[in-house]
């Protein structure tokens, strides 16, 4: 009688699941993309530079610096953006992006916040973390002229492009 229970409500749950359709939400797709490893550096130029991992692309285009874009302190140490620069960042779906600039100066991580002028997009500092949210999901994000320097360790993507999973029974004809 029990065992006849137990398979009842794992059926009704089953059901449950194929007949109402659902999606993972925007906080659980994460992707991250590290600059501490130049190995993700996939071009490099004094004029421009391009980072990928993970399906993240980010393009790092010289502005009006003197400075060369790539030039950075090497492994272990985070990517810099110069003021000017424009910055783009490529990933499907992204809802909010999370800037680790984790023991730099105030004056290096602010440049990110500082530089959001998309009326999409709202940024926020944190001590030494920068986030900005997305009103709503978008496919890229440029940074159209940094404010002033900027430093990163790392930057996580949350979006709809990775990682969401949508269930359908076969009536559904959304599919």
């Amino acid at each position: 009688m029990k065992m006849r229970k137990i398979v009842a409500v794992m059926m009704a749950v089953l059901m449950l699941c194929c007949v109402i359709p659902f999606a993972a939400t925007a906080e659980d797709a994460s992707a991250v993309i590290d600059f501490t490893d130049k190995a993700n550096r996939t071009h490099y130029s004094t004029e421009q530079q391009i980072w990928e991992q993970n399906g993240i692309i980010i393009t790092n285009d010289k502005g009006a610096s003197t400075s060369n874009v790539g030039d950075y302190g090497g492994e272990g140490f985070p990517a810099r953006f110069y003021k000017s620069s424009t910055v783009k960042i490529e990933y499907p779906g992204m809802t909010k992006l999370v800037i680790d600039c984790t023991g730099l100066e105030a004056k290096y991580v602010n440049g990110w916040a500082d530089s959001v002028t998309d009326a999409n997009a709202t940024a926020s500092v944190d001590g030494s973390i920068v986030t900005i949210e997305f009103t709503e999901a978008v496919d890229s994000f440029v940074w159209e002229k940094m404010a002033a320097q900027s430093r990163a360790y790392n930057i996580t993507v949350y979006g709809e492009g990775a990682g969401s999973v949508t269930v359908y029974d076969e009536t559904d004809t959304a599919y």
